[in-house]
């Protein structure tokens, strides 16, 4: 049942409805899988909340440290903010 529903709120995410997407996720009981954070850090993402997509991708390596796509939108996160600020960083 909880794939059908992130797979929902995958295609939700794809179709600009983040707020839609958001209402159907946060019905879904949380789990450690890839799967569901996959899906919370894709909502996340879109929603600008970096620290929170950074932290389920990371869960994710640390669950499937092979995973390419967690992998890669850790490092375009990384560049969003470095782009954004990159003083933030460099004290």
């Amino acid at each position: 049942m909880n794939s059908e529903k992130l797979n929902h709120v995958l295609k939700l995410i794809q179709d600009e409805k983040s707020k839609e997407a958001r209402n159907i996720f946060n019905e879904i009981l949380p789990e450690e899988t890839v799967e569901y954070l996959m899906v919370l850090g894709n909502l996340e993402q879109k929603f600008q909340n970096w620290s929170k997509a950074l932290n389920a991708y990371s869960k994710i390596l640390q669950i499937d440290p092979e995973n390419f796509e967690a992998d890669n939108r850790i490092k375009m996160i990384q560049s969003i903010l470095n782009f954004w600020n990159p003083e933030m960083f460099n004290p």
